[in-house]
C-alpha cells in the first residue's frame, strides 16, 4: 500500500502507473477555487470543481473559518490524495498580500490538520505546464483546461479552472522524469 501523496512508479521510466487523486486550490479571501481531478499518470479525469464564496460583508475570521470549513468539506468527501495551490507572488498592495497570505494560511493549515500533503506551484509554472508558455491569461488557461479534461468550462469561474489547472500542474510535475522536479511539500 502506498503512502498518501507519494506517487509509485514503475520501473520502467518511460511508463507510470501513478494513481492519484489531487485538490487543486486557487486561493482568495472571497472566491476560492478549488478542482478534484483523478489520473493514473498518463490522463486526467475530472471529479469536480467550484468555488468556496464569501460575501463581502463578512469579517475576515468569518471568512478564513469558512474556507477552511470548505476544504474540509471537500477533503471528506473527495478524499484527495495531495493537494496542489498556488503559491504567493509579488502585490504592491501590502494589504491584499496579508489577505491573500491568510487564506492560503487557511487552506494549508487546514490540509495539514488533515494530513493532506500539500504541493505549491507558481502561477507562472502552471500556465506553462497547461498552455506550454507562462504568460498565458486566464482564458486561455480555461480554454485549454476544457481540452484537456474534455469538458465545458464556459460556466465555470476562472478560479475554478485554476485551480484543475494547478492539479494538472501538479500530476504533469510528478510523472515528468519520474517526479524528480516535484517540489517538496509545504
Amino acid at each position: 500500500m502506498r503512502s498518501p501523496g507519494k506517487p509509485t512508479f514503475s520501473s520502467t521510466p518511460a511508463v507510470s502507473n501513478l494513481k492519484m487523486r489531487i485538490l487543486g486550490v486557487d486561493t482568495a479571501l472571497r472566491t476560492t477555487g478549488f478542482g478534484i481531478l483523478d489520473t493514473d499518470g498518463r490522463s486526467f479525469q475530472a471529479v469536480d470543481c467550484g468555488v468556496i464564496k464569501t460575501t463581502a460583508k463578512e469579517p475576515l475570521s468569518e471568512c478564513l473559518r469558512r474556507l477552511a470549513g470548505g476544504v474540509r468539506e471537500l477533503v471528506k468527501q473527495y478524499a484527495p490524495d495531495v493537494g496542489a495551490i498556488e503559491g504567493a507572488f509579488f502585490f504592491q498592495n501590502a494589504r491584499t498580500a496579508l489577505v491573500l497570505g491568510s487564506a492560503r494560511g487557511a487552506v494549508i493549515a487546514t490540509l495539514a490538520e488533515l494530513a493532506i500533503p500539500m504541493y505549491e506551484y507558481s502561477p507562472r509554472k502552471m500556465k506553462q505546464a497547461v498552455c506550454g508558455h507562462g504568460n498565458a491569461s486566464k482564458e486561455q488557461v480555461a480554454l485549454l483546461v476544457s481540452q484537456v479534461l474534455g469538458i465545458s468550462v464556459g460556466a465555470l469561474p476562472n478560479d475554478a479552472t485554476d485551480a484543475l489547472g494547478l492539479a494538472i500542474c501538479h500530476a504533469q510535475t510528478c510523472v515528468t522524469a519520474n517526479g524528480l522536479m516535484t517540489p517538496d511539500p509545504l
